[in-house]
């Protein structure tokens, strides 16, 4: 969490450094928007012990599989390098419906992920002066993740037999890496093959099970792994 922190300030340090060069042409030219998603080419494993040094312990691990997801993009270049070059910060937030799948069964799932990245874009929609046809952009950031977004997902079968499957529900903060292939296509609109990998581990999260909270309301050993390829269009370049 503290590394956390510290990107946070980071970023907030370089957004008050680049006010001044904000003055030097207009603001709008700065913006760059973009929506697009994924089918089925984003997934998560979740791992970790529910009801842990109790009778009831619980290891779990569960592969979300999200079969749609919707994804938006909005980029403030803070410095432009050159024509041809920027450092920006964006805001990817995106949401996804698909399944859990794990000893329990699973069952249906839906996701909401808000991460915000700074990046290094060279090439294509790097600015709006560039005239390259083809770039790429690297970053890494945080994401603020809400899973499920409605009713706890099942993750294990009670080991003793009874019908009380044990499930999750949780919000977490975790830190994500991002780069793209951007290309010109039809009509002279920028388009990006994206790619995103995320990780997180925590000794112990919060859980709202639909169990009781006295037992099962903490998840020891969290441990998240998860990796997502969107298509995007720009909308304004």
């Amino acid at each position: 969490m503290c590394n956390m922190k510290r990107l946070f300030q980071v970023a907030l340090f370089i957004g008050l450094f680049s006010v001044s060069s904000f003055a030097k042409g207009g603001f709008g030219d700065r913006l760059f928007f973009q929506v697009g998603g994924t089918i089925g080419a984003d997934v998560m494993n979740m791992t970790g012990v529910i009801a842990k040094g109790t009778p009831l312990e619980t290891e779990y691990s569960s592969l979300n599989v999200n079969y749609a997801t919707l994804a938006l993009s909005g980029r403030v270049n803070l410095l432009e390098i050159s024509n041809n070059s920027s450092l920006g910060l964006t805001l990817r937030p995106s949401g996804s419906f698909g399944r859990a799948y794990n000893d329990a069964g699973g069952g249906s799932s839906t996701m909401l992920r808000l991460p915000f990245t700074f990046d290094f874009h060279s090439g294509a929609a790097a600015t709006v002066a560039t005239r390259a046809k083809t770039g790429f952009t690297i970053g890494v950031g945080a994401e603020y993740v809400m899973y499920p977004l409605g009713n706890p997902v099942a993750v294990a079968p009670d080991p003793n037999g009874l019908d009380r499957d044990r499930d999750i529900k949780a919000n977490w903060l975790q830190p994500v890496v991002v780069a793209g292939i951007k290309f010109t296509g039809k009509h002279y609109y920028c388009r990006e093959i994206n790619f995103k990998a995320s990780f997180s581990t925590a000794s112990s999260m919060t859980n709202s099970t639909s169990l009781d909270a006295q037992y099962y309301g903490k998840i020891d050993s969290w441990q998240t792994v998860g990796f997502m390829v969107s298509f995007m269009q720009f909308l304004n370049y």
